[in-house]
């Protein structure tokens, strides 16, 4: 089973490794730059994967209070505390407040420790058990876990070429 923790927590940390190289540099027009009115910015997809992190890995596997609702970052933030980004159109990405980066990842940071803390005490019955998601029905914890590292990884892709469509090839 510690293997298998390691295995969940290095892959969280090369996401974020490549969230943070990704943002180097970056300037607020640059993190708020569509490709398309279709499309999302880069700190829109920031939120988002810090709020599915924090929803996936803390609210429904780990049973706690995710730090979104706990520390009242909607309010610091100006979002709707159950929103996550889940079934968003153009007009809800226009509508989507100023985020300060810096602030932004101060939200990631703290949900992430808590997540490492899901995970370090998970056990084999709560890979196996099912749990409710209010957009997939029931699922397993095992899922979760999966589910989350290939969504970062797909939005990770996103944000870099979005940076890379913005400054160029490895810029």
């Amino acid at each position: 089973m510690n293997e298998f923790k390691e295995s969940i927590k290095s892959a969280l940390n090369e996401y974020f490794e490549g969230l943070l190289k990704c943002l180097n540099g970056l300037t607020e027009p640059e993190l708020y730059w569509q490709p398309s009115l279709e499309s999302n910015h880069i700190t829109w997809l920031v939120w988002h994967m810090a709020r599915v992190e924090d929803r996936w890995i803390n609210f429904i596997v780990g049973g706690k209070e995710t730090v979104w609702d706990k520390n009242n970052w909607n309010e610091k933030f100006g979002v709707d505390q159950e929103d996550y980004g889940k079934g968003y159109n153009k007009e809800d990405i226009s509508k989507m407040p100023k985020m300060e980066m810096k602030k932004l990842l101060n939200y990631y940071n703290e949900e992430r420790v808590e997540i490492f803390n899901v995970i370090e005490n998970l056990n084999s019955d709560d890979l196996k058990n099912s749990y409710t998601s209010p957009s997939r029905g029931k699922v397993t914890g095992k899922w979760i876990l999966g589910h989350v590292i290939v969504e970062e990884s797909q939005h990770l892709g996103q944000m870099a070429y979005i940076r890379g469509m913005i400054r160029g090839l490895n810029k």
